[in-house]
């Protein structure tokens, strides 16, 4: 089982890869990310919502319970609050393999936790290294993954060297 945050589940989508992520192993999201993603998304009508919504609709995704002493323990000791503060609490609790985050707060908050992490463009190169996308498909998922999200050009740049080694 895995879990993601409002912005990687989001980056995943847009990529077109989030229905192969559910494919590959069981997603479970807070309710805070439901809400972020899926509510707050449709009503701006954001075709990403209707996606996410979709896999949850056939089961591929589920949503979890972030028992509030377990978020208020985290808040109180590492400034996370709703969406990452209730991935890594569910993290914790489901015993996630690991949390996709491309939120540096969180990622700091999962190794001081020893709690295993990827960014949105790591499941990419993962998919294409393990044979659940095609090397054009992860080509063009991290390059939407890219142009959509907010990630420093040295992780980019240090990913799509990544990429490259496995598409050759």
């Amino acid at each position: 089982m895995i879990t993601a945050d409002s912005s990687s589940l989001i980056l995943l989508a847009k990529a077109s890869v989030l229905e192969t992520i559910t494919d590959v192993d069981d997603l479970i999201i807070s309710k805070c990310v439901y809400n972020e993603t899926v509510v707050e998304g449709k009503k701006k009508s954001i075709t990403d919502s209707l996606i996410i919504e979709k896999l949850m609709i056939d089961d591929k995704i589920k949503v979890g319970e972030a028992p509030i002493d377990e978020r208020t323990k985290l808040k109180e000791s590492f400034g996370i609050t709703c969406g990452e503060n209730e991935t890594v609490v569910i993290a914790i609790k489901e015993q996630c393999r690991f949390v996709i985050t491309d939120d540096k707060k969180c990622m700091v908050v999962c190794k001081m936790l020893s709690i295993p992490f990827m960014i949105a463009l790591d499941v990419v190169i993962d998919l294409c290294v393990n044979k659940k996308i095609s090397h054009n498909k992860a080509i063009h998922a991290f390059k939407k993954i890219r142009d959509c999200g907010w990630l420093s050009k040295e992780i980019i740049d240090s990913r799509w060297d990544k990429l490259k080694e496995v598409v050759k």
